[in-house]
């Protein structure tokens, strides 16, 4: 009997000595764990990126009033900060009470240099746009502005 369970142990090995130990998998999974790391690094670094290049420079405006002079006129008033060295220009919509456009017009816009500012604040500049309507307006707006 002795002899058989000897022979059953030969046939039926551990699984160890089947398929040979686990010990290349640990550095397998920590291969992939690394390449994770450094993939989800470079989408981090690379949306901060982006988000750095895509706020330097841009044109940043306000609306700050409108006045509807007659049937036929309306003023708006905006603050407009261009970065130097930027040409930009601001489109501007005067609507009826309806929210229907009735005057329209593109405004270019000029940056001041580096060197006349004092402060920061200085880069902003207010405008005060005469706008030509079909009918009575009610609101003044920028609609958008951009680079040129």
């Amino acid at each position: 009997m002795s002899h058989h369970a000897h022979a059953v142990h030969a046939q039926d090995p551990t699984l160890a000595n089947r398929y040979g130990t686990d010990q290349d998998r640990p550095s397998r999974r920590r291969l992939w764990v690394g390449l994770g790391v450094l993939g989800l690094l470079g989408a981090v670094l690379l949306a901060v990126w982006l988000g750095l290049n895509l706020s330097v420079g841009n044109i940043e405006y306000k609306d700050v009033g409108y006045t509807i002079e007659d049937d036929g006129n309306a003023t708006v008033t905006f603050q407009v900060l261009v970065p130097e060295g930027v040409q930009a220009e601001c489109d501007v919509l005067v609507m009826d009470s309806h929210a229907a456009p009735v005057g329209f017009r593109t405004v270019r816009l000029v940056s001041v240099p580096q060197d006349q500012r004092d402060t920061p604040s200085d880069a902003q500049q207010v405008y005060t746009v005469d706008v030509r309507t079909v009918v009575r307006g009610d609101s003044g707006v920028v609609e958008a502005c951009r680079k040129l």
